[in-house]
């Protein structure tokens, strides 16, 4: 007699496997490379439809709030979706980091100011190739315009971007060396955010923020060092700071040698003690349409697309 009671493999087993971790967390960066056109596109159903769209809406502060909060609702949902799908509690990336993980992560964070030059030049050679940067439009800051600004692009990307890159993407990708996994967590990363003008900068965060993740076994430092960032460039832009000064950038420098140099010896150092383990051949499958996507993007990007 047949076991009737045997469970069918869903849509998802039918097309990819028995879903693991690592397949779960490359399903997640293609949906979240797709997520934010669909959000946008029943935003633009739902604003013709009440008629909220006319001329000149796109620099208006409530559609350029909604903007930025639809990006970040994309990584809150595919967040949860990866943490049910996976089976992984979300206190797996919270861990218990120490004072030191923090300010290793500042430390850090201060260091990258220094890349400002050699992004600079990578601007310059994007230019080369036609790159047509413009600046992102962001709400006025004007009055209590700063605080709503803050929240959106300071606040919730550091805590949702964080969550998902340096939590569900690097549980994908704990089975790979330490090095291999911060390095394609930050190219992932980098390529995400599909801004040629901001690539090699957003890699060596997306890199550093990944073994600072890995190292301290939370993502609490690296959401502190993203908020930080994000916050520091608002505020340079709202009060006109100067940054370029010789003395912080030779101090940025000196914390981003020493920072980076404590890193590097933290990923030697784990992969003498790493075993040998199975390939991520199911990640870069589940992912691989969420690449060609955020390629595409990218490449748009450069003409400006």
């Amino acid at each position: 007699m047949k076991n009737t009671n045997r469970e069918q493999p869903n849509l998802l087993e039918g097309l990819l496997g028995q879903m693991t971790e690592r397949k779960a967390s490359g399903l997640a960066f293609s949906v979240a490379a797709v997520l934010p056109y669909l959000l946008a596109l029943l935003f633009a159903i739902v604003g013709a439809l009440f008629g909220l769209f006319h001329e000149g809406v796109e620099k208006e502060n409530w559609y350029l709030y909604v903007g930025y909060l639809l990006s970040q609702s994309s990584f809150a949902i595919v967040a949860v979706l990866f943490f049910r799908l996976a089976k992984t509690p979300v206190q797996s990336v919270i861990g218990k980091p120490t004072v030191w993980d923090f300010v290793l992560a500042l430390i850090v964070q201060f260091g990258l100011l220094s890349l400002s030059g050699v992004n600079a030049w990578f601007m310059i050679w994007l230019e080369s190739l036609g790159l047509q940067a413009t600046p992102p439009q962001i709400p006025s800051m004007d009055g209590w315009g700063f605080l709503g600004v803050m929240l959106v692009i300071a606040v919730l990307p550091a805590i949702f971007e964080e969550l998902f890159f340096r939590g569900v993407l690097l549980r994908g990708l704990k089975g790979f060396p330490t090095w291999a996994a911060a390095l394609i967590c930050g190219a992932l990363f980098s390529l995400f955010h599909q801004n040629p003008a901001q690539t090699l900068y957003q890699f060596f965060c997306g890199v550093a923020f990944a073994l600072i993740a890995l190292r301290s076994g939370s993502i609490l430092p690296t959401v502190l060092a993203h908020f930080c960032n994000n916050a520091f460039v608002l505020c340079v832009e709202k009060f006109s700071w100067q940054t370029d000064m010789l003395p912080i950038l030779i101090a940025s420098a000196i914390c981003l040698v020493a920072s980076v140099g404590y890193l590097i010896a933290y990923a030697v150092k784990a992969g003498r003690n790493e075993e040998e383990k199975p390939d991520g051949k199911g990640f870069f499958l589940c992912a691989s349409a969420g690449v060609v996507i955020c390629l595409v993007g990218w490449v748009s990007g450069l003409f400006g697309g």
